[in-house]
């Protein structure tokens, strides 16, 4: 059950329920994480505002899905697994290419710089460099975006871990880390 529970549509006010409406039509679901987070308006704003600019970066969609699956599988996030892999295949990826994004590896050796560092940024021992990002080639400013775009996500991984938000997607099987 959910600790924290999905605003009732029926109780807002007019400016709540533009809010939820618009950020329903950005993510294309009204999901019961962003109804969660409609407990606070300030913070839904803030939620979509910050993901709205990152989605305006450099980085492809692709990666920035690769990003959040790799976070959600760091933080054991069943839900925020369960919706970024429902993105994810939107985006054209493969089971196979998700399940490797979680697991920080790809073909691709640009994408596998990023995961990694992203791994290694929200593991438990924080230990990250970007050293192998520069060597990959990222600039200054598309490595602030990636630490931004891995931030916003572990904002919405511990959201969705206190709040216990019922999972409204696919569910997917959370493979535990190695002890």
């Amino acid at each position: 059950m959910q600790s924290i529970q999905p605003i009732q549509f029926d109780t807002l006010g007019d400016a709540t329920k533009l809010l939820l409406a618009a950020a329903s039509a950005e993510t294309g679901v009204s999901s019961n994480m962003i109804k969660t987070l409609a407990q606070s308006p300030r913070v839904l704003e803030g939620y979509m505002q910050f993901s709205r600019a990152l989605a305006g970066g450099v980085l492809d969609p692709k990666i920035r899905e690769q990003i959040a699956l790799v976070v959600a599988q760091e933080n054991l996030c069943e839900y925020s697994l369960a919706y970024h892999t429902s993105l994810a295949r939107k985006l054209g990826l493969t089971d196979d290419q998700i399940m490797a994004s979680r697991e920080g590896r790809t073909p691709d050796r640009k994408t596998t710089a990023i995961l990694a560092f992203v791994r290694d940024l929200v593991s438990e021992n924080g230990d990250c460099s970007t050293a192998e990002l520069h060597r990959a080639g990222f600039s200054e400013g598309e490595i602030v975006d990636i630490i931004a775009l891995a931030s916003v996500n572990v904002f919405e991984n511990y959201f969705n871990l206190v709040a216990r938000t019922e999972i409204d997607f696919p569910k997917v099987r959370l493979r535990l880390k190695a002890a």
